[in-house]
């Protein structure tokens, strides 16, 4: 299969997680589909193949990130609930202007898990170099 077919399963697949979740609501298949979407996108840009460097990392590097890793999700999930907090029992919000507030305070809570996550990762692979 060439790059370009991996690109466009990848944004098929985000875009129907999307639609689906718009229409549907969460579903557990999402945690599913997420890591399948990467990994596409992963395969067309070529980054697949900097796999390769795990098997040269320390047991203290993986275990690094594997902590980094747990701290990211514990700083989204509270991210994500303090904002559930300030829209429905602080603002009282509802209807699409609740839909919308709670849209933007996911994407603005994995902004800090991006930043924080990312440098670990980028630190270990630069050691590993």
């Amino acid at each position: 299969m060439s790059r370009k077919t991996f690109k466009i399963i990848g944004w098929i697949l985000l875009l129907g997680m999307g639609a689906s979740w718009i229409g549907f609501g969460y579903s557990s298949w999402y945690l599913l589909l997420t890591p399948m979407a990467y990994l596409s996108f992963s395969i067309n840009d070529g980054s697949i193949k900097k796999i390769g460097r795990i098997k040269q990392m320390s047991f203290l590097q993986v275990i690094l990130i594997m902590i980094a890793f747990i701290v990211s999700i514990g700083i989204v999930f509270g991210l994500i609930k303090l904002a559930n907090y300030l829209i429905n029992d602080i603002f009282h919000l509802t209807g699409g202007i609740k839909t919308l507030s709670v849209i933007i305070a996911v994407v603005l809570s994995l902004y800090p898990v991006k930043f924080t996550f990312g440098s670990v990762i980028y630190k270990v692979m630069n050691a590993t170099r």
